[in-house]
């Protein structure tokens, strides 16, 4: 006779009822990791352990909510019959199909509905949902139609800031948790993580006993705050394999909601972080390529060339330590930054306005003054600008009153970029998830009779051991990605794609 398991959950947690040792067994082993930094542990090092944790507490037989569907899956395929119980998820409040701006309905853009459907269904899910999908009209579709106290959580204030205003443009009543604000509000609440975790920490020993009182009501304060939202939104959920994500929805104890958007789930190098995401969020519920958007005419068609140049910095050697060989091979590397200001120059004649990432404040400084000494509109924007400046240089854009925008990492994020024609990667580096949204601030569906395609420009840094294994990771991940790999050329056809070169 076939064994019946029962998995009961609630917003937080999932445990198993009727599971006999082996089942149990098997839920450990799948919800199992390797501990991060375990090679430096002695108890690893002794060999008295393997070095694998898990996310299942055996004797109380509970696990994460998130792993819910998993844990099924898992048990059912070892032969045991398993059926889930729940309370039913709190029923929506706001209207079927919401209205959150002025734009007609699009068929091109379902995908968006089918996310809040999902959602609706499962309760807890990530959606994966390609850079220039419309992640934030997403949440904002999911806030109209659930109506209940939600918390738009992240980790950057450029979003929070910029969420704040979308959901405000609803009507909603919209309260700031961060950046120096605490306030919270029954509709929707935009939260830094940064200042929720500030508010659990546990109290340091070595503070004054009224340093300690006043931690501990910190922390009971947030709990119950927390404890009132009933949708969680995460953007840029990749970030949430950190566990202060973590801790922070463990709290979300009325959170039935939740739902997790990211173009990026488990590219961590960390099984445990990689698990977290889940634990914290739910399976993958819906994925939105980039070869989907494309084929939809959603995101421009990209090109991208990598540029070799003929001659190597002189001081630049194989064995070079990457910091010292970024220094020459990339930022100070003159005839390479000349070439960035040659590619801007191509662009502009043929109307298109360009935007130049960098990852250090000194090189956009030097590629600025080079750009305005070619006789280029051209502005800088880094990372200790505030809110007012980075707006301010996105509508110069927007409005061509300059033709060059350099910026650092402030750009890899954000849900006001303008389209552009040409995004320069000018930064080097091998992180995927960061180039897969710099390559995303070129991809946004061009308007008023431009064709809809984009030129990406990246580099084939060579003569040193990291500068060329950064690059081969580059172009590895274009190679891969349904969409990009087809559209890897020598050079950019500008009159062939209906561009029009501008009278001198």
């Amino acid at each position: 006779m076939t064994a019946t398991i029962q998995i009961a959950h609630n917003a937080v947690t999932g445990k198993l009822i009727g599971a006999d040792r082996q089942a149990l067994l098997e839920t450990q082993r799948i919800l199992s990791y390797r501990v991060d930094g375990v090679e430096h542990m002695a108890a690893f090092a002794r060999g008295g352990w393997d070095g694998r944790s898990s996310f299942f507490a055996f004797t109380e037989a509970t696990f994460p909510r998130g792993f819910v569907h998993m844990v099924k899956q898992h048990l059912t395929n070892c032969g045991y019959k398993v059926s889930v119980v729940r309370k039913p998820f709190p029923a929506p409040l706001g209207p079927e199909h919401p209205v959150v701006d002025d734009f007609p309905e699009d068929p091109r853009y379902d995908y968006q509905r089918h996310t809040v459907d999902k959602l609706l269904r499962h309760g807890a899910m990530i959606a994966q949902v390609a850079t220039g999908g419309g992640k934030s009209r997403i949440c904002k579709l999911a806030t109209a139609r659930i109506a209940r106290p939600t918390l738009f959580l992240t980790t950057r204030g450029v979003l929070m800031y910029q969420m704040a205003e979308s959901f405000a443009s609803l009507g909603k009543r919209v309260a700031i948790l961060g950046d120096g604000n605490i306030q919270v509000s029954k509709e929707v609440t935009c939260g830094m993580v940064q200042t929720i975790v500030s508010w659990l920490k546990e109290p340091d020993p070595e503070m004054s006993n009224e340093a300690r009182t006043r931690q501990i009501k910190r922390k009971a304060k947030m709990i119950e705050v927390l404890g009132m939202f009933e949708l969680v939104i995460l953007e840029e959920a990749h970030e949430a394999s950190g566990n202060s994500y973590y801790e922070i929805l463990q709290h979300c104890k009325s959170a039935h909601y939740r739902l997790a958007l990211t173009a990026t789930p488990f590219m961590r190098d960390s099984e445990e972080a990689n698990m977290r995401l889940m634990a914290s969020s739910g399976p993958i519920a819906i994925t939105v390529s980039e070869q989907l958007l494309i084929e939809r005419g959603i995101l421009a068609k990209p090109y991208f060339k990598f540029v070799t140049m003929k001659e190597k910095p002189a001081k630049l050697y194989r064995s070079t330590p990457w910091q010292r060989a970024y220094k020459i091979g990339i930022s100070e590397f003159e005839l390479r930054n000349k070439h960035i200001v040659v590619e801007c120059l191509r662009a502009v004649r043929y109307g298109m306005s360009v935007m130049v990432l960098v990852q250090h404040k000194e090189h956009g400084k030097t590629l600025n003054t080079l750009m305005k000494g070619a006789g280029l509109r051209a502005t800088y924007i880094y990372g200790e600008d505030d809110q007012v400046k980075r707006k301010a240089s996105l509508n110069k854009l927007k409005g061509g009153t300059i033709d060059v925008l350099i910026g650092s990492t402030i750009l890899d994020v954000g849900v006001d970029v303008p389209a552009v024609g040409m995004v320069i990667l000018a930064g080097g580096g091998k992180a995927e998830v960061a180039m897969r949204q710099r390559i995303g601030r070129g991809l946004r569906e061009k308007k008023n009779g431009m064709p809809n395609v984009a030129f990406i420009v990246d580099f084939a840094d060579d003569g040193n051991t990291h500068l060329k294994g950064h690059y081969k990771q580059r172009r590895s991940i274009i190679e891969s990605t349904p969409g990009f790999a087809e559209n890897i050329v020598e050079d950019f056809d500008f009159v062939g794609l209906g561009f029009v070169k501008r009278a001198a």
